[in-house]
This record gives structure tokens, sequence and C-alpha cells, in this order.
């Protein structure tokens, strides 16, 4: 028959640490917080945006019955002739072409710094003395501190 049991004895050291174990699964993304008030409005009472718009002039001495490029030394800058000039649209500029007053599509012209090609399909023509205009848009900007 076993006898009693005993005190409880003396507790041992601590054994060393074991190795981490593997990352638990993410819990769920809790809900989205309050949005803050906003920022004090940017003051740009000193910027300024100054548009300047220069147009180009030609008309057809002849009629023009299939893509044609014409020399910028051929326009007239707003009716002033120059020995030679260049169209220049850079990154804050954009062109427009009329044709007989008309704007035109994007797809129909091409425009580099010495030239303007019109690209005509087969059956259209421009006629001889129509005007045909380059105007380009140029943005910059002044700061008064």
């Amino acid at each position: 028959m076993p006898g009693p049991a005993g005190l409880q004895g003396i507790p041992g050291s601590t054994g060393l640490r074991g190795p981490t174990g593997a990352q638990g699964i993410t819990g769920p993304t809790g809900p989205q917080g309050v949005t803050g008030p906003s920022g004090p409005a940017p003051d740009i009472s000193d910027i300024e945006i100054i548009p300047t718009s220069e147009r180009y002039f030609y008309t057809a001495p002849d009629d023009i019955e299939s893509s044609v490029t014409i020399r910028a030394d051929q326009f007239s800058a707003d009716g002033v002739h120059e020995d030679f000039q260049r169209f220049y649209v850079g990154p804050n500029s954009y062109a427009n072409l009329y044709i007989n007053g008309m704007i035109q599509e994007s797809t129909l012209y091409s425009l580099t710094l010495a030239s303007l090609t019109i690209h005509l399909s087969q059956g259209e023509s421009i006629l001889s003395g129509t005007p045909i205009i380059v105007e380009i848009v140029q943005f910059s900007v002044r700061h008064s501190a």
C-alpha cells in the first residue's frame, strides 16, 4: 500500500528558450478612421499663367490634291514675312491647324520645327487661294514675390 504524499520539492532552474514558432495569420483590417481636416490652401495669388499665341499664314498657290509639306519659311507670321522662321511647339504649348478658317483634326497634319505636312486622303483637295493657318499657343508662368 503506498504511503502518504511527501512535501513538494524546490523548483528547478528555468530551461533554455525554445525556437520561435511560425507567424500567425494576419488579422482583419480595422475600420477606416475619420478623415482629418484639410490643410490650408496654397497661396497662388502671386503666380500668373501667361498664354502667348502666334499665327502663321500661308495661301495655297495651286490646288493641292495629295499630301504636301510646306516649309516654315513659306509662311508669314501674322502678316509679316520673315526670311526664315521655325515652328516651336514645346512641352507647355499646343498647335492648331486651320484650313479655310476651319480647325482641323490633329491626325490630318504633322508639325516640325521646319515644316507643316498636311496628310490628304484620296479624293480630298485644297483649292488654290485657300488660307492655311498654323496657330501655336505657348504657356509660361510668372511669379511675382
